[in-house]
């Protein structure tokens, strides 16, 4: 509660925001400003959100559309969002790395199973056909966008491990793949 010795939170969010700036390169800044880039932006709002200059958002987001980190939408501002395919390309090389063959396909079961009953729950092919309207009552619509939510992270996982257990099979588990 503000004026009883706690820091008002519009002051705290500004004091963290500068020691940001402070402490973390302009490349660190725009690369974390950039992996949430869900939607397309410019080079000036990455600027913006990453306390830099526009030329040099523009220079280090070009670096990291070069590496497939992010992808750059041709247009009048260019704009470019992060590239969900190379994050889950790491996370299956991480899996792989970590873990045994015999790890990797107990989880997928496990996912699988998982996938299994939210299919027959909703009694729908995916979370995208699920209608929190027709699913359930006003108070359970919280709980089936969970449940989606869910579903959603769920099919990533599976992408991913599928991923991981194929490129194991393919390279015999060693190094990075492509």
């Amino acid at each position: 509660m503000p004026g009883a010795g706690y820091p008002n939170d519009s002051d705290a969010v500004a004091e963290e925001r500068e020691r940001w700036v402070r402490e973390t390169s302009t490349r660190d800044r725009v690369y974390e400003t950039a992996i949430q880039l869900y939607e397309p932006a410019t080079a000036e709002t990455v600027a913006d959100r990453a306390r830099c200059s526009e030329g040099a958002a523009r220079e280090h987001l070009e670096w990291f559309s070069d590496r497939g980190i992010v992808e750059p939408i041709d247009g009048r501002p260019k704009r470019y969002q992060r590239n969900d395919a190379y994050f889950e390309w790491i996370r299956a090389n991480e899996l792989r790395r970590e873990c045994t063959p015999s790890e990797l396909e107990t989880r997928l079961e496990d996912l699988v199973e998982d996938e299994r009953a939210y299919l027959d729950r909703y009694g729908v092919d995916s979370p995208q056909q699920v209608d929190a309207l027709e699913a359930g009552d006003y108070d359970s619509i919280e709980t089936v966008w969970e449940d989606v939510g869910e579903w959603k992270t769920i099919r990533r996982e599976i992408r991913i491990l599928e991923r991981a257990r194929k490129d194991r099979d393919a390279f015999g588990g060693a190094g990075i793949v492509g």
